[in-house]
């Protein structure tokens, strides 16, 4: 685990690099850009990551001017206070096509500082990049864990897919399955955050994907205990056999009574792999579905944004705001077609839980069989007692797991049903108007 707070030998190597690029002035090193909720950022880079256009709060915020930032890098406005694990991670993700969100410590002109949500999507051979301004508590976890991981990366010399590694390891300890998980669960906070800062009423779509994920995640975790519980128990039914043939004759039938029970154990098995397997995937296609749904959102806003802006406030044209606007459809509608995926799973989970609920009868059947013939043989070997009571408790695990699946299961079909109304409206709504009165404007 990362360690909470910095050295004072690591702080210093970080003070001083930030004071040598700044020529030392730590007064306005310490001060933040103020701009407000309601500012949206939009910038374009080529595949190299050379500034094409902007709006005008990019510009305004970093106080460079525009012959300053078009065609330039947009690491000119990189802060030395920014582990290069996050940057390593953007441009994995950008460069397989795949969208990334990622909180942003940036540095304006003047040497002061200022924090963004950054979501950077490949499009057309460049990327767009969409900012908002962080407040919810996933942006304060970040603060601490940046903090953390700087000094480790200047101290142990790490490369960036090291210390990318570091910071994987850090979300995955934070209760994150992956990157996916936590920045799709960050960007619907601050999201939800900013609505609130604006007095907007909550996006009730929101909290919906987040209790579809947590009954995903719930499903998966039952899932997993009875794999757990069979791979505990799944020599016993070798053990009944090995005793019944110590007893010779006497104990045929609690051999036959065994060889029965593996059979059935091990169909619920690879019926409960193939729901371990499908309820990981919709645990992914919720998170990927509620990134790309509140990227899509945060999309349709800029493009109203920017039409809000006077024309000569940025270099942004309709042709920007038509990338923008063809990529937030193309997202609602990735949204939508997820949570159908999402659904026909769903229905495969109920229809496995039948076919796991008709063989755990089965199983008890052939678990009460073994305790009569138990208790008959029990003067002869007690062993057989030990035993069947192990079964017992692999066969409760089955019918108590069971049951939630198939609760979790109905919630899950819902609740997904629910959503795709909401996305398949928001995909026939997707910023059309906004952006074909700036294409018309400009």
């Amino acid at each position: 685990m990362m360690a909470a707070r910095q050295s004072s030998g690591a702080k210093q190597v970080t003070t001083m690099k930030t004071a040598a690029i700044q020529g030392g002035n730590s007064a306005v090193l310490e001060k933040e850009v103020p701009f407000q909720f309601s500012e949206l950022f939009f910038s374009r880079t080529d595949a190299k990551g050379r500034i094409l256009s902007g709006n005008s709060v990019f510009q305004k915020i970093s106080q460079y001017s525009w012959d300053e930032l078009i065609n330039k890098p947009h690491n000119i406005i990189r802060h030395p206070d920014m582990p290069r694990a996050v940057f390593w991670l953007l441009w994995d993700t950008i460069k397989r096509g795949e969208p990334i969100g990622a909180y942003v410590k940036n540095r304006a002109k003047d040497g002061r500082y200022y924090w963004v949500f950054a979501i950077v999507t490949p499009i057309d051979d460049s990327y767009l990049s969409v900012r908002l301004k962080p407040s919810s508590p996933f942006f304060h976890i970040v603060e601490q864990e940046y903090r953390a991981l700087l000094p480790a990366e200047e101290g142990r010399k790490l490369k960036p897919a090291e210390s990318a590694k570091m910071l994987l390891g850090r979300i995955a300890e934070l209760g994150f399955r992956d990157y996916t998980a936590f920045m799709s669960a960050a960007l619907a906070q601050e999201i939800t955050a900013r609505d609130r800062e604006l007095g907007r009423m909550p996006d009730a779509a929101i909290p919906q994907f987040e209790a579809l994920g947590k009954a995903a995640q719930n499903l998966l975790k039952q899932a997993e205990t009875i794999s757990d519980g069979y791979a505990a128990s799944r020599y016993i039914p070798l053990n009944l056999r090995v005793q019944a043939a110590q007893l010779g004759d006497a104990a045929a039938t609690i051999g036959v009574i065994s060889v029965n029970y593996s059979i059935i154990a091990n169909e619920i098995k690879s019926l409960m792999d193939e729901l371990v397997d499908s309820a990981l995937k919709v645990s992914e296609a919720v998170n990927s579905g509620l990134f790309l749904f509140c990227v899509a959102r945060l999309q349709k806003e800029t493009v109203e944004f920017s039409h809000s802006e006077p024309s000569s406030g940025g270099t942004i044209n309709g042709h920007e705001m038509e990338l923008l606007e063809q990529q937030c459809r193309a997202y609602a509608g990735s949204a939508a077609e997820g949570l159908y995926t999402i659904a026909q799973r769903a229905e495969r989970f109920h229809q496995a839980c039948s076919e796991m609920q008709k063989l755990a009868a089965g199983l008890e059947v052939t678990r009460v069989m073994a305790n009569i013939e138990s208790a008959r043989l029990s003067s002869t070997h007690s062993g057989l007692n030990a035993l069947s009571a192990s079964l017992a408790q692999f066969q409760a695990s089955i019918s108590s797991g069971l049951t939630q699946i198939a609760s979790l299961s109905r919630f899950i079909l819902g609740s997904t049903q629910r959503l795709i109304e909401v996305t398949e409206h928001r995909v026939h709504h997707a910023a059309r108007q906004p952006a074909a009165a700036l294409r018309k404007a400009s």
